[in-house]
């Protein structure tokens, strides 16, 4: 437990349960909570885990036959709420760095200063988080949109800059800011998880559906000058998907409207990364996993249950920080790129 700062309060803690959720879906990516005992309820705002003045920092993992301890980081952000519950124990719930961001609205318009986007991204973080840090993007970055006003909302302004380089901004588990693209193309499989003898996953339902899935996507961009705004399509048209435009499939459209006024190839970019992230959605799994602390939303991962076999890509992780509850994660299916 420490203060924004990062000067320590109270450290050790060992919560009597609780998870921490982690969905590249929320723009808030992180949220946490769990239970301590009756000692540790804030009664002021001084007190180590008030939600006044409390960071928390979680990390989990796993303790060898050694007694060694291998931990890996899973959250970053403030106390949001403690509750004194009847039983004694106090409940926490807590909120990523990203919740701080948002909450700083623009006291007045906002137009964007900075020559390159992540350069935008990271000024319009820090004015609401001096304290912030950055990781490593893995976008392609390209020039701010000049003359660009927002009127209230800062966490609309980051989503917008970050789809114009086809991605999303987040905290991650070690608290520092990124952007990353939504694109979910396989990458290299960071992890097997098995059912049967020796496997870590333990059951699993594994749906097909139609429910999010688009074949067509078309971005919507005004136009700062009051022009007609740009219009780009991407459809899929690869030969073989199941999914094709107008193929058996059949044409189901989405429309993406994006109040940043991005170039044209900004806007190819961000139709071309939804309407791969939309594809995803045909094959999803919903498996309950022996908890591995090292996986993060968006690695990939080769899944096997009931001898169906599937490589999918994290969309949301539920990691436990008891010993007797299983980890949950959510997948959808990855795609090879554009």
């Amino acid at each position: 437990m420490y203060d924004i700062n990062g000067q320590p309060r109270a450290l050790g803690l060992r919560p009597t349960g609780g998870s921490v959720n982690a969905s590249l879906t929320n723009r808030v990516t992180r949220t946490a909570d769990f239970t301590l005992t009756r000692e540790h309820y804030p009664l002021v705002a001084a007190d180590p885990l008030s939600p006044e003045e409390a960071v928390v920092h979680i990390s989990a993992g796993i303790r060898y036959g050694t007694d060694q301890e291998e931990l890996f980081p899973l959250f970053v952000g403030r106390v949001w709420e403690a509750t004194l519950q009847p039983d004694g124990q106090v409940s926490f719930v807590c909120d990523d760095l990203a919740a701080d961001v948002i909450a700083y609205r623009f006291e007045q318009p906002r137009t964007t200063t900075a020559g390159m986007t992540l350069a935008e991204i990271r000024t319009l973080i820090m004015e609401a988080v001096p304290q912030a840090t950055f990781g490593t993007d893995t976008v392609t970055d390209q020039p701010t949109p000049q003359s660009l006003t927002w009127d209230e909302d800062r966490g609309q302004a980051l989503d917008d800059l970050a789809q114009s380089l086809g991605g999303r901004w987040y905290a991650r588990g070690n608290g520092e800011f990124v952007v990353m693209p939504f694109d979910y193309v396989l990458g290299p499989v960071v992890q097997e998880f098995r059912d049967g003898p020796g496997g870590l996953l333990l059951d699993a339902s594994i749906p097909r559906s139609r429910t999010g899935v688009a074949n067509s996507v078309v971005v919507v961009s005004e136009r700062a000058d009051g022009t007609t705004p740009i219009r780009v399509p991407a459809r899929n048209t690869a030969t073989g998907s199941p999914t094709r435009f107008g193929g058996l499939f059949g044409r189901v459209s989405q429309t993406i409207k994006v109040q940043t006024p991005i170039s044209f190839p900004q806007a190819q970019v961000l139709a071309r990364t939804q309407l791969q992230a939309a594809s995803a959605l045909s094959r999803q799994w919903r498996p309950s996993l022996v908890p591995d602390y090292s996986i993060e939303p968006g690695d990939t991962v080769s899944l096997q249950f009931m001898g169906v076999r599937d490589t999918q890509i994290i969309d949301s992780i539920s990691y436990p920080l008891d010993t007797a509850t299983p980890m949950g994660i959510a997948t959808r299916a990855g795609t090879t790129g554009a």
